[in-house]
């Protein structure tokens, strides 16, 4: 049941069933059968289902904050006997990037917090390129960030939390008709210019034959859909950041394709992988 209890958080959180599967990897058929195994077993509809909307009824909105704090103790359940977790007073530095921040990160915050309610975390803002760097430095204990595009020391280890597929956007008046017309014919907003995005899309891009019209670099996905939904332009962007935790502002267009896609990681240095702070930290990804 507890599948279908981080399932069904997922929904809530994401306000939808295909963001949901999108985002724990499974389809969405998959997902539905989920969410309808949970309300089978506790004898109630969690939501209200229409032809055109799934909306959270006042017994989903219930038992949602009861389905948070069963996930949270769970982590606590996983806890070897012979690591003890909770007892640690240390300090926990994160690197996460901003999509990280906005996502899954409070959450994990807050699973710490009853996991380990005597470790102090401090959450530490930055790119990618950066954090790496700051883990072999140990400025940083562990960085929640983009699978890098370069080699990595061995002293470095990487799990993968999860995958984050690429989506166009572009604004809600405007004519969509397909990819390539879309990315030719309109003003273009780079995913950032220094990073492994970057490199991606400028591969798929050239693999298409699409030439685009470039006219900003921004490295923020949030500042990036307001922009497009202005009408300044479009974009090509991880399905990811505060934007999709609400009803989308501008024209989403899923493009199915596996390639462009970016896998979201958890970095921490080799030596580090039995101590208590970075066990605290993985029990809580679930890795």
């Amino acid at each position: 049941m507890i599948r279908e209890l981080k399932t069904f958080v997922a929904v809530c959180e994401l306000d939808s069933f295909a963001a949901a599967a999108r985002q724990i990897n499974l389809t969405q058929s998959a997902v539905s059968a989920q969410i309808k195994t949970l309300e089978d077993a506790l004898g109630l509809p969690l939501f209200t289902r229409s032809a055109r909307a799934i909306t959270l009824n006042q017994q989903g909105s219930r038992v949602l904050p009861i389905a948070k704090e069963i996930l949270a103790l769970y982590a606590t359940m996983q806890l070897p006997s012979n690591t003890d977790i909770a007892s640690y007073y240390g300090q926990l530095k994160i690197g996460a990037i901003n999509s990280v921040q906005v996502g899954i990160l409070p959450e994990a915050l807050k699973a710490i917090k009853t996991l380990a309610p005597l470790m102090h975390t401090e959450v530490i803002p930055g790119r990618s390129t950066e954090f790496f760097k700051q883990l072999e430095e140990g400025s940083i204990d562990a960085a929640i960030t983009v699978q890098p595009a370069f080699a990595l020391p061995k002293s470095i280890v990487i799990e993968s939390i999860m995958i984050e597929p690429y989506v166009l956007i572009s604004p809600k008046k405007w004519e969509f008709h397909n990819l390539r017309q879309t990315l030719e014919q309109h003003p273009f907003i780079h995913y950032t210019l220094k990073s492994s995005a970057s490199t991606k899309l400028s591969t798929f891009l050239k693999q298409q034959n699409i030439k685009v019209n470039t006219i900003m670099a921004i490295n923020d996905l949030d500042a990036i859909v307001r922009m497009v939904e202005s009408g300044l332009g479009v974009a090509l962007i991880p399905y990811a950041g505060l934007w999709i935790r609400t009803a989308a502002p501008v024209q989403v267009h899923h493009l199915g394709n596996r390639d462009l896609v970016r896998e979201i990681v958890l970095a921490y240095r080799y030596v580090d992988r039995q101590h208590p702070k970075i066990n605290a930290l993985k029990q809580v990804l679930s890795l």
